[in-house]
């Protein structure tokens, strides 16, 4: 399982707040007045959270230091950006919130409960909203403006623990995770694509690596990175790494094998100018650093300097052309056009670590 899902499951095993349906905080004055006037037409959104208090932070790419902003949600949430709209999943129980991003922090997001607990990745086609579900196996269709949850799509098979979730024109590319009773993948991961306005099931492609965890949409090719675990919790190196499927294919190719890459491929963003796909390695607790991959050629280069754990995820700006780190240590940037090695972000006064990252453009 995804070490997000080992998570989850350790926390509902200790006693927990009573969360209510609102679970955000945010008003004209929510912010002690430090609310800062959005201008431009992206935003770096950093969810963070010290696993008892969640918040909402973001910046412009552009920027060296977080906005003053702040919104609270459940401390067990993530942030997706999709058609210029943010959306934040909360867990346990499960929360859909969106939010315009013009408006972040001088207006209340739109909310609403779903029927699963575990929402896991969204995505927008046209005004609609799909989510991955990781314990439901149904896609969960929404209206992307008022939040409101829909009609629902069918996954093709049981336990399908589905962990990523990309739209292609009218097609849902979803992976599934695929995993036991046990929570174990003893299988490889599949890729479902499903036809989103027939709701219909298009075909099924097997992966190469078992257990996907992150997913990476370009030029009519899906990246996928997995992590396969072991029962004591290391990696299965040979059934774990980075793959990409060729959709016109509908073949698979492995990019780097988890021996190669000396841990599970974790979470991946990718710079399509310079061909370059970054990946967060997950070699043990504690230990993620991030290595390049060369699309070109395939080759893998060192891991960056200053980058210690970067599981809470990395996302690359098309914009500023800069990596975004998720670092246990704070929140880093990369920019692959300078010799300095990564820069730390200035994230002000009490900040929670970083837990998610997202672009939104608008």
């Amino acid at each position: 399982m995804t070490q997000r899902t080992i998570l989850a499951a350790f926390r509902r095993s200790i006693p927990v707040l009573a969360l209510s349906l609102v679970l955000f905080a945010c008003s004209n004055d929510a912010n002690n007045g430090n609310n800062e006037k959005i201008e431009g037409n992206s935003l770096l959104l950093n969810f963070t959270s010290d696993y008892t208090t969640g918040e909402l932070r973001w910046m412009h790419p552009d920027s060296a230091r977080l906005s003053n902003g702040k919104l609270a949600f459940g401390q067990d949430s993530k942030v997706f950006a999709a058609k210029g709209n943010i959306f934040i999943l909360s867990t346990y129980p499960g929360i859909l919130s969106c939010i315009l991003p013009q408006n972040i922090g001088y207006e209340n997001p739109a909310q609403e409960r779903l029927e699963a607990d575990n929402p896991y990745e969204a995505t927008a086609i046209d005004n609609k909203g799909y989510i991955a579900l990781n314990d439901a196996d149904y896609v969960q269709v929404f209206n992307i403006s008022t939040c409101a949850p829909s009609e629902k799509i069918d996954l093709p098979i049981s336990g399908a623990n589905a962990s990523t979730i990309k739209a292609s024109g009218d097609t849902l590319l979803i992976t599934l995770q695929r995993l036991d009773e046990n929570w174990s993948a003893t299988k490889p991961g599949l890729l479902v694509r499903i036809k989103a306005s027939t709701k219909t099931l298009i075909d099924t492609i097997q992966l190469n690596f078992y257990n996907p965890s992150s997913s990476v949409l370009s030029n009519g090719k899906l990246y996928v990175s997995s992590q396969k675990y072991n029962d004591d919790y290391s990696i299965d190196l040979e059934k774990s790494g980075v793959e990409v499927v060729d959709l016109a294919k509908g073949t698979s190719e492995v990019l780097a094998t988890g021996t190669e890459l000396g841990g599970g491929a974790n979470d991946i963003a990718l710079d399509e100018a310079l061909q370059i796909l970054y990946v967060s390695v997950y070699a043990y607790y504690g230990s993620a650093p991030v290595r390049p991959i060369n699309l070109r050629n395939k080759a893998i280069g060192v891991p960056l300097e200053g980058i210690t754990d970067s599981f809470a995820g990395i996302v690359f700006d098309y914009k500023s052309k800069k990596l975004f780190i998720a670092d246990a240590s704070g929140l880093k940037f990369y920019d692959p056009s300078l010799i300095y090695p990564t820069i730390p972000i200035d994230e002000g006064e009490n900040a929670l670590p970083p837990y998610s990252l997202a672009i939104v453009n608008f």
